[in-house]
């Protein structure tokens, strides 16, 4: 079935002898499978002599986007599609204590109890998101492991633009906001020694169709369907994934300035009022993301702040962002 699966996920149409020799069974055994996947909920429809065609639908199994990763391990180790999950983050936790490569992925349609930053929920309603996690194994100090978040705010923002047109920003550390309202959550999670880091994981909930954002929430989130047409989750997937590998190795390779200049070019927090609450409570104006990914805040009278996004939560003054 995937193998048929990924045949049509090539586009047009495809000839039952194509998949017949492709695959090395008979024209009948194709007929079957076919029969199977239509049996199945696929909408696979017949062109008569030309074949068998895979009518748009917004799936997401591996089958349908593996065949256009334009990466080299990102999204190909160990791949667990599942219609529904406690949490992505959580089980490729466990497929990663079991020895999963860098570059292994876990994707759902559903989230049951997905996870966000400072303990709070994310809701994951069924079909409507990007729920997806990625484990990494990079060659870095584990100080700089928290760098890796905002190469993944950087690479969701980067997929978003390049599959929609849209620019979201990005509110420090990680959170994606269009029109002031926050599209997309990230949530890193690592297990490291003192001098090495055995793995993260990289958890991202982008809300797509407007199913994804419940009533009680619109004034505060917001999904792609509320600004434009969406594109298909995978095609957003893989702009990820590649945008995502880029990143990091390019963090891995020269540190924070390899990305900062793109980083806070998308930063809607800097020049902004903020107002810090946690550990450190302050106010003043976002100037500047250093080194470490920490935010410098200039109170009013004049003193500078240095904030780590691990030990407070920044609100802007006039609302979300």
């Amino acid at each position: 079935m995937q193998q048929i699966l990924a045949m049509l996920a090539e586009g047009g149409y495809v000839s039952g002898e194509e998949m017949s020799r492709r695959m090395g069974i008979t024209r009948a055994a194709v007929w079957k499978k076919i029969r199977q996947l239509q049996a199945e909920g696929w909408p696979v429809e017949s062109g008569g002599k030309r074949g068998y065609h895979l009518a748009a639908c917004d799936r997401l199994e591996p089958a349908l986007w593996q065949g256009s990763l334009a990466t080299r391990a990102l999204g190909k180790g160990e791949v667990c599609f599942l219609p529904r999950v406690d949490s992505t983050n959580s089980r490729l936790k466990r497929m990663a204590a079991e020895g999963a490569p860098h570059g292994s992925l876990c994707i759902a349609e559903e989230q049951t109890a997905g996870r966000g930053r400072l303990g709070r929920t994310w809701v994951s309603q069924p079909g409507t998101g990007l729920w997806q996690s990625v484990l990494l194994r990079p060659e870095l100090p584990p100080e700089k492991a928290p760098l890796l978040t905002f190469c993944a705010a950087l690479a969701m923002a980067q997929a978003v633009e390049s599959c929609t047109g849209l620019a979201p920003g990005i509110k420090w550390p990680n959170d994606l906001v269009l029109g002031g309202k926050k599209i997309c959550g990230i949530l890193l999670e690592l297990s490291a020694e003192p001098e090495q880091i055995e793995y993260v994981v990289a958890g991202v909930g982008l809300n797509v169709l407007r199913g994804a954002v419940p009533p009680e929430l619109t004034g505060q989130a917001a999904s792609l369907e509320d600004f434009t047409a969406p594109p298909l989750r995978r095609r957003i997937l893989c702009a990820y994934l590649a945008a995502l590998e880029a990143a990091s190795d390019a963090v891995a390779a020269g540190g924070w300035e390899a990305i900062a200049e793109d980083y806070k070019a998308r930063c809607v927090t800097l020049g902004s009022r903020v107002r810090v609450s946690g550990a450190l409570c302050c106010e003043g104006t976002a100037e500047d993301v250093d080194g470490d990914g920490a935010l410098w805040i200039r109170e009013d009278g004049g003193q500078r702040r240095r904030v780590l996004s691990g030990d407070v939560s920044v609100r802007g003054v006039m609302g979300y962002v």
